[in-house]
């Protein structure tokens, strides 16, 4: 039986998993930014759909890369929630968090390197925010919340035993798909700290104007949806041992490890 991989491996693989995540992700928002710019309007729906599925195939191909060896979350929200709800160790969620982190910021640092400074302040400010004269911190706030939360619910139904195995990173990536085409418009659907906090502090380092004001909104509301998307999942997936007779799911086979975790 092969070695679990050890600590350095699993940062490592979070670190590129969110570096991979920003710099497609938002880098895709960044680039059409670009694109657009001469035009001085909104992203179409066209475009923000493009952007939407750059956001799941990279999701896609990042978790099947990694999840096996980190369990994949490339997201602090996630990271947090598991460990809130007893799926994931107290004492690793600061290392995990510290890779997500510099894996944002080396991802939006690539930005620079492919698209240039106008784009590296785009992936930040330009397109990851709020319109304050429209909208207030706690609606932003919440708006984010709904969006982890629904992510997270996803993630955790996916990592139970008893879901179809092979899935989890189609159904990530495709309720990030459909979250963004929603909260795109109003917040720029960070659902993400690490993705948010990346760009952000690039954009400040190129010389963007950056809303802190802003930030405690975004962070607020995503780790407090993903902690609300965890619960809820755990207290609806919990079955009595006669429920498998009435359910649609497996009877209940022996726990096993997926992406990182066992359920």
């Amino acid at each position: 039986m092969a070695a679990p991989p050890t600590t350095p491996q699993k940062l490592l693989a979070e670190a590129l998993g969110t570096a991979f995540l920003v710099y497609v992700g938002a880098g895709s928002a960044a680039a059409t930014g670009v694109i657009a710019s001469g035009t001085k309007v909104a992203f179409s729906m066209a475009q923000l759909g493009m952007i939407s599925f750059a956001f799941m195939l990279v999701i896609v191909g990042a978790v099947y890369a990694i999840g096996h060896i980190s369990g994949g979350h490339i997201n602090p929200a996630v990271t947090l929630a598991l460990a809130v709800s007893g799926k994931f160790p107290w004492r690793e969620v600061p290392g995990y968090v510290a890779a997500q982190l510099a894996g944002a910021i080396a991802g939006a640092a690539a930005i620079f390197l492919t698209l240039g400074r106008a784009a590296t302040v785009a992936a930040g400010g330009g397109v990851t925010k709020y319109n304050a004269a429209a909208m207030g911190f706690g609606r932003a706030s919440l708006i984010e919340a709904i969006g982890t939360f629904m992510l997270v619910f996803v993630i955790f139904g996916v990592i139970d035993h008893r879901a179809v195995p092979g899935w989890a990173p189609m159904a990530i990536g495709s309720v990030v798909f459909a979250i963004i085409i929603i909260l795109g418009p109003a917040t720029g659907a960070a659902i993400n700290p690490a993705r948010y906090l990346g760009t952000v502090f690039m954009q400040s380092g190129f010389g963007g104007t950056v809303s802190w004001a802003q930030v405690p909104a975004y962070l607020i509301g995503e780790f407090a949806g993903a902690v609300l998307g965890g619960l809820a999942y755990v207290t609806i997936g919990r079955v009595r041992a006669d429920a498998a007779m009435t359910s649609l799911a497996p009877a209940d086979p022996e726990p096993q490890k997926v992406g990182g975790a066992t359920s």
